[in-house]
């Protein structure tokens, strides 16, 4: 948001990536955060034409029901239950270092293969820019999500399922996870687009005053673009590797899709790059009209206190106390009825000519 005069920011909490899993632990061991949410089990089954969606269910309750759709979606919101991870790891043959991954939610956005499904990490934002991981498995028949905590950017894909949508009741799980994986990616636009905003907000700010709580609000700027830049490259690459890949539960009209994804991934690249390298340009510009604004400042400084050197040193040589009496040449003028008004008259005149001089010299 643009700055409100008078506010000042709030210290940043500094935040640092936590690994559950001890250093040096086997391969393939899975442990809980103990901040991890618990988990929530929710499905969706696709197929005849049809769909169902069922939430809160016990995992039991879920995987009996993965045999009545042709396509089935579940979707495990929080991490907390270890046990239920590895059971849906052996109920879909998925490899335990992608289990690991899963509940390390540090992981760097990627895409692994397998020879029936595929395995997608990347990193979901709420409107606030506030970020948790989002783990995507998808194969024949099957499309598994792993989040972090509830709330997701999956409404609108729920909506269309709900409403019938042609391709998403087709029974396709590559196109579903299409579908999952643009939805999370159109959730950037907005965040990138309020940073857009704030940053264009501060450029104004800066051209038409200078303060101090400016350069502190485009560091924070800039430190939140370097963070989505940190998943956005990633998240390029992971599906570039989708796009080479050659398997029948992939089909060639869904490679389509994902390349329109990639595409929005590197629009969200460039613009973050623009802003970014603007927020640095306008830093330098804060330094740069601040360092003028403080030279204009000694500038007029200087000016006052030359214009007073030769009122100071007139000042002093009329002080000094020599008796006119003793010789002529003492101080005459302080004797004299208008020996003051003609003091303050010289002083006045060599005031106004160094005045005059300055600003034809456009010093003023």
């Amino acid at each position: 948001m643009v700055r409100i005069p008078g506010r000042r920011r709030n210290t940043r909490e500094k935040k640092s990536a936590k690994r559950a899993t001890a250093i040096g632990a086997a391969p393939g061991v899975l442990v809980a955060d103990p901040e991890a949410a618990a988990s929530v089990f929710s499905i969706i089954g696709i197929g005849g034409g049809r769909s169902e969606r069922h939430q809160g269910l016990s995992l039991d309750d879920a995987l009996a029901r993965r045999g009545e759709w042709p396509l089935f979606w579940l979707d495990c919101s929080g991490l907390a239950d270890i046990e239920a991870v590895r059971r849906i790891g052996r109920e879909f043959n998925l490899h335990p270092l992608a289990l690991e991954d899963v509940v390390t939610t540090d992981q760097r956005p990627k895409c692994e293969i397998q020879a029936d499904h595929a395995f997608f990490v990347m990193r979901m934002l709420d409107r606030a820019g506030d970020g948790e991981q989002l783990s995507v498995f998808f194969g024949e028949g099957f499309v598994l999500t792993f989040q972090e905590r509830p709330g997701d950017s999956f409404a609108p894909v729920r909506e269309r399922i709900a409403k019938g949508a042609p391709r998403l009741h087709a029974g396709r799980a590559d196109y579903l996870a299409y579908a999952l994986i643009d939805a999370v990616v159109d959730a950037y636009f907005p965040v990138v687009e309020s940073q857009v905003a704030r940053i264009e907000g501060l450029e104004d700010d800066i051209l038409a005053t200078v303060d101090e709580d400016q350069v502190p609000e485009l560091h924070a700027v800039r430190r939140e673009m370097l963070g989505l830049k940190r998943w956005l490259r990633p998240t390029r690459d992971a599906l570039g590797a989708l796009l080479r890949l050659d398997r029948p539960w992939l089909h060639a009209e869904t490679k389509a899709y994902f390349g329109d994804v990639q595409d929005h991934v590197d629009q969200l690249i460039d613009t973050n790059d623009t802003y970014r390298d603007t927020a640095s340009g306008l830093i330098d510009l804060h330094m740069t009209l601040s360092a003028a604004k403080t030279n204009e400042v000694i500038n007029l400084l200087t000016i006052i206190s030359t214009i007073f050197i030769p009122l100071g040193f007139l000042a002093g040589v009329w002080g000094m106390n020599f008796n006119p009496e003793i010789s002529r040449w003492n101080m005459p003028l302080t004797q004299s009825p208008y020996g003051y008004p003609v003091a303050l008259g010289v002083m006045a005149a060599i005031a106004a000519g160094l005045l005059v001089y300055f600003r034809r010299r456009r010093w003023l």
